[in-house]
C-alpha cells in the first residue's frame, strides 16, 4: 500500500476464508501492525507479503468483519479465518464538542458519512456529495451554477424566521455557512432572487480532505452546542486532524475529469412563430404568431385555415404597381433590421449588411443601391435582408459544455509517537453559461503527537481562496415590464421568439459594445459576456489542542481555534444595457472572525466491573465578529475600469460591523451498566451578549437512555445479532441576532452644503425589546437498532417530536408608536417525524460476490401551533402579493398568492365579457411545500475488486409555484400549446367581478359558461400562464431521480508489487443522469431541486427561473505511494 523507510527481508503469505460459510474472501487488507506495510488478498483471498525482520503482528481487516490480529512468530504460511463483526458494538462516532463515543452507547440518533463516500464523486460540493445518504437529512441543491448555494436543514424547519441551517464544527472548531446574501440592516427582509447563485461557505471545504462527516440531528446529540443547537450539528473531522497509528510515508494522490451539461430543456413547439393571434410580430415577446412555412399546408387541411406561406407581402402604389417586392416565402426581412424602433442605435447604420433597401413611403421609392446618396438617409424605412423563417434551437445553442477538474495531494508521516499531515487541492469548475466558473485552491498542515512530558499536543492549520463568477443567473420572469433594472439572464432566454436566431445575429455594437436585441431589453449574450457577479474569499482556519492525563481516572484538555475569511465581492453592468443603461458596479466586502476556546476535565472511573461512570466538565468561551460594508456607483466614466470610485455617482448601501460573544459551562456524565445499560446526563448554560442583561443567563438540559437488551438479556443469535432501544428528551435554543435588543440609528449618506459634508442618522423603524428572550426548543426522541441475519439487515428507526417555543419574529407596530416593528418573542413550532435507516445485504457469495442495499428515509410534518397575536406571519418573497406565510394550525411556510373566484361548489367564476376566469381581492393559500416523505436508495454490488453503486432519491409532495412553467405558457413556447387553432370555452359558471357571486338566471340557477376564447387569450390574459392568478402555476413537486452512479476498480496487489505504488483505483461517475418531475407540466422536463432564495432563507416552494441544473459525468483515479 506504500513505501516505507524500513528493511524487508522475509515473505508471509496465506489465505483469508469466511467462518461462516468457508468461502475465500477477497480485498482483506493485511497490514504489518504499527506500520504501512501492507496488501489486500487476491480474488481467491489469497495474499503474499513481504515484511521487515522485526514485524511481530500482522492485522486483517474488512468491512463487516471482525477484525482480527496474529502474531508472525517465525511462521512463514499465516492462514486466517474471519468472522463477522456486530457493527454497533465496535463503531466509534465523533460526537458533540469532539468527543468520541462507541455508537452503542448514545440514546440518541447520529448518522456518520465516511470520507470515502463524500470524495471523488464529481461533486465539489461536500454537502450534495451526502445527498441521499441520511435519514432525517433533506438536502437542496440551488441550481446548476459553479458554486451555487446549497441548503440543509435536519429534521424540518425550527425557526420562523430566523435560520434554520445547522451548526458546523470543523475539527473541533464552528465553521460558518452563511451565503450573506441578506441585507445585514434587515436580516429578517427577504433576499432578492439574483442572490440565489451566491455559494454558501461549507463550499470552501474541499471533499478530498474530510475523513469524516457525522450528522448530530437530535437535539440530545447536540445539546453540548447549548444556544446553537437548534437546528442540528454537522461534524467534520478533516485529514489533517486524524490521529494516525501506523508508521512511515504515505502519498496519496486523487485526480478527476468531468464534463457537464444542461440536464433538461423544455420541449419546445416549432409550429408558430413569433406574434400573438397567428399574426406575425417581429417585436412580440411570444409564440402566437403565424405558422412556420413547413406546417402551412397541414394546418390548413387539418382546420380549414387559409395561412399564407408568405408573411410578408409586396408594397404597392395606389395602381397596383410593385414597389417593394414581396419577401420569398420560407423567408421573412431581417428582425433586427426590422424592430430598430426604440432601441438606443440604429441597427440598419450598424449592419448595413443585414440591409436590403429602403423604402421612402413618400416618394413610392425603394432603394437598393448602396450608392445612391439616399441610402440610410432619414424618412427611410429599413428592409431588412431575407433570412430564413424557421424554429431555431435557442437555448439549447445558449448553453456550453461544462467541466469540473480536481487534483489533490495528501502525504501523512507517521512515527512512533506522532503524525504529520500535510495536503494541496485544485478544483476548476467551468459551467454551462457562458463566462461561469467557480475555482477552489486548499493547502492544509496538521499534526499531532505525545511530547516526553506526557502532554499531547495536535493541531493543524488551513488556508482556501474560493472564487466564484458568474453573469446575474436570478430568476423574476416578469421583469421585462416590470422591473427594468433586472439583467437576469434566464427570464430572457427561455421565452425567446423561436424564429429569432439568437447565437446567429449579433448582440452587441460593432462601435461601442452597446447591447444589440430584438427588442429595447438586454440580450442574453451580451449579459453573460458583460454583467457578471464575482466573489473571491480567503479564508484561514485552524486549532491547537494541548492534553495531559494526570492519572488513569482524569485527562485535562485544553482547545482553541480561529476561523476567519475575507469575501471581496463585485457586481458589473456594463453601460450600453437597457436596464441600466450608463451602467453600475457595486462592491462589497465582507469579514467574519469567530474564535472558540474549550477547557475540559474528563473523567473515566470504573467503580466496579459492572458499574462505569465516563464525564466531561468543561467551559467555553466563544467570539464572532462580522462586518460587511457595500458601495454602489452608477455611471460607469469609462468602460473597462470597473471601479466605484470610476463612477459618477456613488451611494453607502450599508457599513455594518457586529461583534457577538458568549460563554457556556457544561457536563456530560455517562453511567454504564455492564456495558449494555447507559445513561446520560447533559447540562449547559450559556450567557449570550446578544440577549438583555437580565435574559443574558439560560440552561439547557438533557437525558438519555439506551439499553442493548440482546446483551443483557442474552438474546443474541443466528436471527437477532444486536438489539437496541434508546431514547432522549433534551432542550436547546437559539439565540437572536444581535441588537435587537435596543433601538439603534441607521447612518445615512452625508449631506453636502456648500462644500461641507455633513453626517447624517435616521431612527431605526425597528423598535428595540429589553426583554427579549432565546427561542427554546424542547426534543423527545425514540428509536431501536437492530442486526438480524448475520448482520445481512440492519434497522435505525428513529420517532422524535420537537418544540420550538419563543419563536424570534418582527411584529408589526401601530403607525401612531412612530416605529413600524418590534423583534418579540412569539410563536410556537411542532416537528414530528420518522427517520429510517434500512441495510440489507441480501447476496454474499463464496466467490466474492455481494450485493448491499441501504435505504435512507424520513418522514416529517412541522406545524405552526402559534404565529402570534395577527395568527399569521409574511415572511414575502421577490413578489409583495406571492411569498411564504406562517399561519397558525397549520403547515410550516405555505405558498399564499393570488387566486380565482370560485362558486360554493368550487367552479370557476367566469367573466362573461371575455369568458375568462377572475380573482379574488385577496389572496389565500395556494400550496404547501413541505414534501410528504424524501427516501434515498443506494445500492452497492462488488465482486473481485469491482464496485458499482447507484444512489436513487425519491421526494414525494410538496407543492411549488412554477415562474419556469408560468411563462412559457404565457409565450406560447411549449408543444402542448400547439393545439390553438379554433376557440375554447373555460369550464365554469358566469360570476361577477363586483361581487364576486354567481350571477343567476330568472330561476335563481347558476349559469353554465359558453363563451368562447382564443388560444392565446387563454394563456396570454387573465386566463392560464403568467397573467393569471398564481394557484394556476404550482404543481405538486414530487421527483424521482438517478442522483449518483459510480463503476470503481481496484487494481490486483499482484499487479502493483513490482511498481512503487501502493494501490490503484479508477471510478467512472455520474450524477444527477436521469430524473423525473411526472406532475409538473407536461413537457416542461422541470427539475424541481432549485433555490429561489439564498440557503439561509425561511422561503421555500418557488421556482423563479433559476439556473437549470446540470448532468454530469467523469472519471476519477486515486493512487498511493
Amino acid at each position: 500500500m506504500s513505501t516505507t523507510l524500513w528493511a524487508q527481508d522475509r515473505t508471509v503469505s496465506g489465505t483469508v476464508t469466511s467462518e461462516e460459510d468457508g468461502s475465500t474472501l477477497p480485498g482483506v487488507n493485511v497490514i504489518v501492525k504499527g506500520t504501512t506495510i501492507g496488501t489486500v488478498t487476491d480474488i481467491d483471498g489469497n495474499y503474499r507479503l513481504s515484511v521487515p525482520s522485526d514485524a511481530e503482528t500482522l492485522s486483517f481487516t474488512f468491512i463487516g468483519l471482525a477484525e482480527k490480529e496474529v502474531a508472525i512468530g517465525s511462521q512463514s504460511v499465516i492462514d486466517v479465518t474471519m468472522t463477522s463483526d456486530t457493527k454497533q458494538l465496535s463503531e466509534v462516532v465523533v460526537t458533540a464538542i469532539g468527543i468520541e463515543r462507541e455508537k452503542k452507547a448514545l440514546g440518541y440518533s447520529v448518522s456518520n458519512i465516511s470520507g470515502e463516500n463524500i470524495a471523488q464523486r464529481s461533486e465539489p460540493d461536500p454537502l450534495r456529495a451526502i445527498q441521499g445518504k441520511v435519514p432525517g437529512v433533506n438536502i437542496t441543491g440551488g441550481g446548476g451554477a459553479p458554486g451555487q448555494s446549497t441548503k440543509i436543514n435536519i429534521r424540518g424547519m425550527s425557526s420562523l424566521t430566523g435560520n434554520t441551517q445547522p451548526l458546523f464544527v470543523v475539527d473541533g472548531i464552528p465553521f460558518d455557512n452563511s451565503t450573506n446574501a441578506f441585507d445585514p440592516t434587515n436580516p429578517d427582509a427577504s433576499a432578492s432572487v439574483d442572490n440565489s447563485a451566491f455559494s454558501n461557505r461549507a463550499f470552501d471545504l474541499d471533499p478530498n480532505n474530510i475523513e469524516s462527516m457525522t450528522v448530530l440531528k437530535g437535539a440530545a446529540a447536540a445539546a453540548l452546542y447549548g444556544s446553537r443547537a437548534t437546528n442540528g450539528v454537522v461534524v467534520i473531522t478533516t485529514k489533517s486532524a486524524k490521529k494516525n497509528t501506523k508508521k512511515g510515508l504515505e502519498v496519496t494522490y486523487s485526480g478527476s475529469y468531468n464534463v457537464e451539461r444542461v440536464a433538461s430543456l423544455p420541449d419546445y413547439q416549432n409550429v408558430y412563430s413569433q406574434g400573438s393571434n397567428q399574426l406575425y410580430n417581429a417585436g412580440f415577446i411570444g409564440n402566437w404568431g403565424a405558422p412556420f412555412p413547413n406546417h402551412v399546408d397541414r394546418l390548413n387541411a387539418e382546420y380549414g385555415t387559409n395561412y399564407d406561406k408568405v408573411i410578408f407581402g409586396a408594397i404597392t402604389d395606389d395602381n397596383g404597381n410593385v414597389i417593394v417586392p414581396e419577401t420569398p416565402a420560407g423567408f421573412i426581412p431581417h428582425p433586427l433590421i426590422m424592430t430598430s424602433t426604440g432601441v438606443s442605435n440604429r441597427y440598419d447604420l450598424l449592419f448595413p449588411d443585414f440591409v436590403k433597401g429602403y423604402y421612402f413611403a413618400n416618394d413610392g421609392v425603394f432603394i437598393t443601391d448602396r450608392n445612391d446618396p439616399r441610402w440610410g438617409a432619414d424618412g427611410g424605412t429599413a428592409i431588412g435582408i431575407d433570412v430564413p423563417f424557421q424554429p431555431y434551437d435557442i437555448v439549447g445553442g445558449f448553453f456550453d459544455q461544462g467541466q469540473l477538474i480536481e487534483n489533490s495531494v495528501n502525504v501523512t508521516a507517521g512515527g512512533e509517537n506522532s503524525t504529520l499531515t500535510g495536503g494541496i487541492s485544485r478544483m476548476t469548475n467551468q459551467g454551462i453559461v457562458p463566462n461561469a466558473e467557480a475555482s477552489r485552491t486548499s493547502l492544509n498542515f496538521g499534526g499531532n503527537g505525545q511530547l516526553s512530558n506526557g502532554l499531547f499536543l495536535s493541531g493543524n492549520v488551513n488556508y482556501v481562496n474560493t472564487t466564484q463568477e458568474t453573469p446575474q443567473s436570478g430568476g423574476s420572469f416578469f421583469s421585462d415590464y416590470t422591473t427594468a433594472t433586472s439583467t437576469s439572464i434566464f427570464q430572457r432566454l427561455y421565452y425567446l421568439p423561436r424564429n429569432y436566431n439568437l447565437n446567429g445575429y449579433p448582440f452587441e455594437s460593432p462601435i461601442d459594445g452597446s447591447n444589440i436585441f430584438y427588442r429595447p431589453l438586454d440580450n442574453p449574450l451580451w449579459i453573460a459576456k458583460y454583467n457578471r457577479y464575482r466573489s473571491d474569499v480567503n479564508r484561514v482556519f485552524g486549532n491547537m489542542t494541548l492534553s495531559y492525563d494526570i492519572g488513569d481516572w482524569l485527562n485535562l484538555t485544553a482547545k482553541g481555534g480561529v476561523n476567519t475569511y475575507n469575501d471581496a465581492r463585485r457586481n458589473i453592468v456594463r453601460s450600453g444595457g437597457v436596464g441600466i443603461p450608463d451602467g453600475q458596479i457595486w462592491t462589497e466586502d465582507i469579514t467574519y472572525t469567530e474564535q472558540d476556546y474549550n477547557f475540559i476535565a474528563t473523567i473515566s472511573q470504573d467503580f466496579t466491573e459492572s458499574f462505569a461512570f465516563r464525564g466531561i466538565i468543561g467551559v467555553n468561551a466563544n467570539q464572532r465578529e462580522n462586518s460587511r460594508r457595500k458601495v454602489t456607483g452608477s455611471g460607469l466614466i469609462s468602460e473597462g475600469l470597473y471601479n466605484t470610485d470610476a463612477t459618477t455617482q456613488t451611494t453607502v448601501n450599508y457599513d455594518y460591523r457586529y461583534l457577538r460573544r458568549f460563554y457556556a459551562a457544561y457536563a456530560d456524565l455517562q453511567f454504564s451498566y455492564n456495558d449494555y445499560l447507559y445513561l446520560n446526563v447533559v447540562g449547559r448554560n450559556d450567557w449570550s451578549s446578544t440577549l438583555p442583561v437580565d435574559n443574558r443567563s439560560y440552561f439547557y438540559p438533557g437525558v438519555s437512555a439506551s439499553f442493548i437488551f440482546t446483551e443483557a438479556l442474552d438474546l443474541s443469535n443466528s436471527i437477532i445479532n444486536y438489539g437496541k432501544i434508546r431514547g432522549a428528551i433534551t432542550k436547546v435554543g437559539n439565540e437572536p441576532s444581535p441588537y435587537q435588543t435596543a433601538t439603534y440609528y441607521n447612518i445615512l449618506q452625508p449631506l453636502t452644503v456648500n462644500g461641507t459634508d455633513y453626517n447624517r442618522a435616521t431612527l431605526s423603524d425597528q423598535l428595540g425589546n429589553v426583554n427579549l428572550k432565546p427561542e427554546f426548543t424542547t426534543e423527545v426522541e425514540a428509536g431501536i437498532e437492530l442486526q438480524m441475519l448475520d448482520n445481512r439487515v440492519g434497522l435505525d428507526v428513529t420517532y422524535f417530536k420537537r418544540t420550538s417555543t419563543d419563536q424570534i419574529a418582527a411584529a408589526k407596530l401601530p403607525v401612531t408608536s412612530g416605529f413600524d416593528t418590534e423583534i418579540v418573542n412569539i410563536g410556537e413550532l411542532e416537528n414530528r417525524g420518522w427517520e429510517i435507516g434500512l441495510d440489507l445485504t441480501p447476496v454474499r457469495t463464496p466467490g466474492g460476490f455481494s450485493w448491499n442495499i441501504y435505504s435512507a428515509f424520513t418522514r416529517i410534518r412541522t406545524e405552526v401551533i402559534d404565529a402570534g397575536p395577527a395568527g399569521e406571519i409574511f415572511i414575502g418573497g421577490p413578489f409583495s402579493t406571492l411569498g411564504t406565510i406562517h399561519r397558525s394550525g397549520e403547515p410550516y411556510g405555505q405558498l399564499l398568492g393570488s387566486i380565482n373566484a370560485r362558486d360554493d361548489e368550487g367552479n370557476l367564476l367566469i367573466d362573461k365579457t371575455n369568458g375568462l376566469p377572475f380573482a379574488l381581492p385577496t389572496g389565500d393559500i395556494i400550496g404547501n411545500p413541505n414534501p410528504d416523505f424524501v427516501l434515498g436508495v443506494t445500492n452497492t454490488f462488488t465482486y473481485k475488486g469491482f464496485t458499482l453503486r447507484a444512489l436513487f432519491d425519491w421526494k414525494q409532495g410538496g407543492d411549488m409555484y412554477s415562474a419556469t412553467a408560468a411563462s412559457l405558457l404565457l409565450r406560447g413556447q411549449l408543444e402542448i400549446s400547439e393545439e390553438r387553432e379554433g376557440l375554447r370555452v373555460v369550464p365554469g359558471v358566469y360570476g361577477d367581478p363586483q361581487t364576486n357571486e354567481p350571477i343567476l338566471d330568472d330561476e335563481g340557477n347558476k349559469i353554465v359558461n359558453t363563451t368562447p376564447v382564443t388560444a392565446f387569450d387563454y394563456h396570454f390574459t387573465n386566463g392560464f400562464g403568467a397573467y393569471g392568478q398564481d394557484e394556476v402555476n404550482v404543481y405538486d413537486a414530487t421527483v424521482i431521480r438517478l442522483r449518483e452512479l459510480s463503476l470503481g476498480y481496484n487494481l490486483p496487489q499482484t499487479l502493483l508489487e513490482s511498481t512503487p505504488f501502493g494501490s490503484v483505483r479508477l471510478m467512472f461517475t455520474g450524477r444527477n443522469l436521469w430524473f423525473k418531475a411526472p406532475n409538473f407540466l407536461e413537457g416542461l422536463n422541470f427539475d424541481p431541486e432549485v433555490l429561489a432564495e439564498p440557503a439561509g432563507s425561511n422561503v421555500q416552494g418557488f421556482d423563479y427561473g433559476a439556473y437549470p441544473t446540470t448532468r454530469r459525468y467523469g472519471v476519477n483515479l486515486t493512487v498511493t505511494f
